[in-house]
């Protein structure tokens, strides 16, 4: 019997493991290197973090998908909403885009970056972005 209770208890500790080892996996779906200053990189947003980070994909697994915190911008004088989570996954999430990396903050890539030419940041605070952001969680 007591070898029952031992393999039960050992079965829910490796299943607590695999569970920790997929929350961390969740809490950091971006594991890719971060780029020097002045690189350039180029995929499809695959992650959005929050309102200011975003995950490009430089390949197809999660150890080549690259987080970079988005650059400052000056406010437009037409923006019309600031921005938040769901405008950024309405503008960008599953879109090619190019980014250029200016600055490294705490580790993270602060990037320049560019859909179609524009200004991703820019795109975020049209009221475009911010009414298809409303239906995004």
């Amino acid at each position: 019997m007591a070898s029952g209770l031992q393999k039960l208890c050992g079965t829910i500790a490796a299943m607590a493991l695999i569970g920790a080892a997929g929350a961390a996996q969740a809490e950091a779906p971006c594991q890719g290197s971060a780029p020097v200053v002045g690189a350039e990189i180029h995929g499809p947003v695959l992650q959005v973090v929050d309102s200011e980070r975003l995950c490009v994909a430089l390949g197809a697994t999660p150890d080549q998908w690259v987080e970079v915190a988005l650059a400052p911008e000056p406010l437009q004088k037409t923006a019309a909403h600031p921005a938040n989570r769901g405008s950024l996954m309405a503008v960008a999430f599953a879109q090619n885009i190019t980014c250029k990396i200016v600055d490294i903050a705490g580790g993270l890539p602060v990037a320049s970056c560019r859909l179609d030419d524009q200004s991703v940041r820019a795109l975020t605070r049209e009221s475009a972005a911010y009414v298809a952001g409303q239906a995004w969680r």
